[in-house]
């Protein structure tokens, strides 16, 4: 069973474990994800905290010009490749998706490394604090991730009929495994779990959760679509295979609409008492993440309307 959510460390205890291991924040894009990745990068130097973490970039198919305008700002570059020949096979040429099979490598791509922390492109670093508390679920479970939902959500059921006065659904996960064609066991055992989003979740290097993980994806490749698999191939390895996992709290993966605090500036939660947003991520924004001047009317901690875009600007880290 997933533990609870790791008690925040002190500043201090956590810098100085990263320092006596090595971290890579790992993210990766293509030509169209490049300028996200980009402020991801920017946003993790923007932070002193971070200081002494290497930074990798996997190219989902950048042009050599992009490329390279890219390959100054990180430590390592790689190019990717479809690590599952199942999955290249179903992609076709939608190679956009390989970051969803490469996110589960990224030890493969940069060995050597103590603790590997993947962000999604379209998500950057609000708050350091949210690597320390990634850091610390690695130390104590090997894999650090959050959940898919918003905390105050059910497990998402898709309400598929209504017969009788009963409702019939599926769960995400209850989707996924029948459509990657799990036994009926497995899909039992998954049908009232809570899945997780690795847009943002951390593995130590030495965890035996990695081939597992790799074992599982490939299964569900297969049969099943090549979107969603990636949860679902970790979801499968903490409770099918019962490996353990440190519960991440929702800003360290912030899905929701965020407030913006009235005393600092910074992007906040929504929820009082509206604790910092550590890592934001703009998951189906799609004209947002297309482009930076687009902006969206958000709440202060004060209730006051303020217009902002929710991708990186400096200007939005906290001050003071």
């Amino acid at each position: 069973m997933p533990h609870a959510d790791p008690a925040a460390p002190s500043e201090s205890a956590t810098v100085a474990a990263a320092r006596r291991g090595r971290v890579t924040i790992v993210t990766g894009a293509d030509d169209g994800y490049a300028p996200l990745a980009a402020e991801l990068i920017a946003s993790v130097r923007a932070h002193r905290a971070l200081d002494g973490i290497d930074l990798s970039l996997i190219s989902t198919g950048m042009s050599p010009a992009v490329l390279e305008r890219m390959r100054p700002t990180v430590e390592n570059v790689a190019d990717g490749s479809w690590n599952i020949d199942a999955a290249g096979r179903r992609a076709g040429d939608r190679h956009w998706l390989m970051a969803r099979v490469n996110k589960l490598y990224t030890r493969d791509y940069f060995p050597g490394y103590d603790t590997y922390i993947w962000i999604d492109a379209d998500a950057w670093v609000c708050d350091p604090t949210a690597i320390d508390w990634l850091l610390a679920g690695v130390a104590r479970s090997g894999l650090a991730v959050g959940y898919d939902d918003m905390p105050t959500s059910p497990i998402g059921v898709d309400i598929r009929s209504h017969l009788g006065g009963w409702f019939l659904g599926r769960t995400y996960c209850m989707k996924h495994a029948r459509r990657a064609g799990l036994s009926a066991t497995e899909t039992r055992r998954l049908a009232r779990v809570r899945p997780f989003n690795n847009g943002v979740f951390a593995l130590a290097g030495d965890s035996p959760h990695w081939p597992v993980i790799q074992a599982n994806m490939s299964r569900l490749v297969r049969k099943g679509r090549i979107f969603g698999s990636n949860q679902m191939a970790i979801v499968m390895a903490v409770h099918l295979d019962g490996l353990p996992v440190s519960i991440m709290p929702h800003a360290c993966n912030y899905l929701d609409v965020p407030r913006v605090c009235a005393e600092t500036g910074a992007f906040v939660e929504a929820e009082i008492p509206h604790h910092r947003v550590g890592v934001l991520h703009l998951a189906s924004r799609d004209a947002m993440r297309a482009d930076p001047a687009v902006e969206m009317d958000l709440l202060d901690t004060e209730g006051r309307t303020v217009r902002r875009s929710l991708r990186f600007r400096p200007d939005y880290l906290a001050q003071g």
